[in-house]
């Protein structure tokens, strides 16, 4: 989809993106495009070399972020992906689609190398542990998974919610679970022993998404109600509600050093977030589509963000933002 230009610097065209479409955005960097229908869900690698993108248009996309090459097509669902993962080695990426299938992806040669199958109905999300010995996934089916990812084998069902699961997150230590309910509900399981732990309350409407601090010491959700929730997931509790968005929240997510939270939203802004202030520092506008997802690059310096449109924009984060 072609986009409209802003005021600013002449176009710059070339194989790497177009560096300028969107140059009259403050911190804009790059506009990747090459899907046909929205994308869902992004992720970086650990390194920073590579961005994965989920899409409606039924393929995963795998670019360089630094110069905007996308490097492969991933396909071979039947249905629109809606959920992204890549493992901490950054070799194996995991796709949760409409099609009720988890594939496991070969990152270097973009092939299949395994197909999850399990889910009775649409899957939304996946997860790597830390590790990558177990990935999680959830969905339509109210249930989550657990799977050994290098045998394929089904470890463990997670069943409790009353509605559709969209997000799901593993803690730092890989022994906690969180996941996001349409029940307006995030549930925090054991790993080892698929045991409830806690239901976490307040979401006044359906809960899209969950992000764990890199820390632990937080667990933030992301409200269709417009609202972001910081909890303690020890005690349970609500440290604080961040509001601003005027439209439901799709995603959230920590820069590395933990101190920033992006939030992705249908208002068609991302919003940087200080956490410990619990106050928003940026307002990235301009996009003019519904966002689906926001992530931080792995050096916390840059911020790609997608959504209704199809098309990628990556940011930078100034440096009064990085050392707020």
């Amino acid at each position: 989809m072609r986009l409209g230009r802003l005021p600013g610097r002449g176009r710059q065209q070339s194989q790497s993106g177009r560096q300028s479409d969107r140059a009259g955005a403050p911190g804009f960097v790059r506009l990747l495009e090459g899907h046909s229908g929205e994308v869902s869900e992004l992720v970086f690698d650990r390194a920073g070399r590579l961005l994965a993108s989920a899409g409606f248009d039924k393929t995963v996309r795998l670019w360089d972020p630094e110069s905007g090459t996308c490097l492969h097509v991933l396909e071979g669902h039947e249905e629109p992906v809606a959920g992204v993962a890549l493992d901490p080695s950054g070799d194996v990426l995991a796709s949760a689609s409409y099609d009720k299938t988890v594939r496991l992806w070969d990152v270097k040669t973009g092939l299949t190398s395994r197909v999850l199958e399990g889910h009775t109905r649409s899957v939304e999300a996946v997860a790597f542990s830390p590790d990558g010995s177990r990935l999680a996934s959830a969905g339509f089916d109210k249930k989550v998974r657990i799977w050994d990812p290098a045998s394929g084998k089904l470890l463990r069902t997670l069943e409790g919610h009353g509605d559709t699961v969209a997000g799901v997150a593993f803690d730092p230590s890989g022994g906690l679970l969180a996941s996001a309910g349409h029940d307006r509900l995030v549930r925090l399981w054991d790993v080892k022993t698929g045991r409830l732990k806690r239901s976490l309350e307040g979401h006044t409407s359906l809960v899209n998404g969950v992000s764990f601090a890199p820390s632990g010491k937080l667990l933030a959700s992301a409200g269709y109600d417009g609202t972001i929730r910081l909890w303690n997931p020890s005690s349970g509790q609500c440290e604080s509600v961040l509001e601003g968005h005027t439209s439901a929240v799709s995603s959230v997510a920590f820069s590395p050093d933990g101190s920033r939270l992006a939030s992705a939203s249908s208002d068609q802004s991302v919003r940087i977030w200080d956490v410990e202030r619990a106050t928003c520092l940026r307002v990235i506008e301009g996009q003019r589509n519904r966002l689906r997802s926001a992530v931080f690059g792995p050096s916390g310096d840059l911020l790609a963000s997608a959504g209704q449109d199809g098309a990628i924009r990556i940011w930078s984060v100034p440096e009064a933002i990085q050392s707020a």
